[in-house]
């Protein structure tokens, strides 16, 4: 009897996302999927980017790895980077950045990208050094090759009865959704959409607790009672990575309770 995982937005929380690991035991039929959002606002986004790839290199036809646009802000400063252009690295990817280096050496290379007296020309110059030196990195160039190549495959998953997806596609397109649906829509879908579709879609992206209205939620995985399951656990705040089971034998979802550390029927 084959099981289906899915987990999302880990956002740097290693520790939270191999409490939730510990209850997954994949068998040779099984999957895990990732649907994105690995990096930005934790302080371990190395760590489980790391561990992801490894996963992937010791299961690689169990473990399916999906882009989210956090990830997606990641790749572009990191491959696709123009001087004074992006600015990722000084705002929402900074403690993604850090989590590369020792402390040590973060706080040296800090120190020493301020040579300007102009608080703007400093953060710029920052921006730049900080692309160099995580270019120069030659211990995470595997990562680095791995990533890129995420960078060019697809951004959903498709089974029989299910799309798992980061945020969403463009559900008014019917059975077409899969040529009709634009690129950014995949990663980018706000706000989310409920009710009833042809298949089941699961996803993250936008927390649980802000679908639902419920702050009950919070951590959890949500089902409108229809087709959608959102899996994005607002994990900085409830230090909670859902992750969501089905089995594909009986067509039953659960979830794993993490404070109970038990699988659940959802309802």
């Amino acid at each position: 009897m084959a099981k289906i995982y899915a987990l999302s937005d880990i956002h740097g929380c290693y520790d939270a996302m191999m409490y939730s690991l510990s209850a997954i035991h994949l068998e040779p039929s099984d999957l895990l999927i990732f649907l994105g959002d690995y990096v930005d606002g934790g302080d371990k986004s190395f760590r489980v980017l790391n561990e992801i790839m490894n996963l992937e290199k010791q299961y690689p036809n169990q473990v399916i790895t999906l882009l989210g646009n956090h990830d997606e802000w990641f790749c572009n400063w990191l491959f696709f980077y123009e001087k004074n252009e992006d600015f990722y690295a000084i705002n929402m990817g900074f403690e993604t950045i850090s989590s590369f280096f020792e402390t040590s050496e973060f706080e040296t290379i800090i120190h020493g990208s301020q040579n300007f007296a102009n608080v703007s020309q400093n953060l710029m110059n920052l921006n730049d050094v900080l692309h160099q030196k995580m270019m120069e990195l030659e211990e995470v160039k595997e990562l680095f090759h791995w990533l890129k190549r995420k960078v060019t495959e697809k951004r959903y998953f498709e089974t029989k009865n299910q799309i798992f997806v980061h945020a969403g596609i463009d559900e008014e397109d019917g059975e077409n959704w899969k040529y009709l649906t634009m690129d950014g829509t995949f990663t980018g879908k706000y706000p989310a959409t409920t009710g009833a579709f042809y298949k089941d879609i699961i996803s993250g992206h936008i927390h649980s607790e802000e679908v639902s209205n419920e702050i009950n939620d919070l951590g959890k995985v949500y089902w409108d009672g229809y087709n959608h399951f959102f899996i994005d656990g607002h994990t900085l705040k409830s230090r909670i990575v859902p992750v969501l089971q089905y089995d594909t034998e009986t067509y039953r979802y659960t979830s794993f309770n993490a404070e109970k550390h038990s699988w659940e029927e959802i309802n």
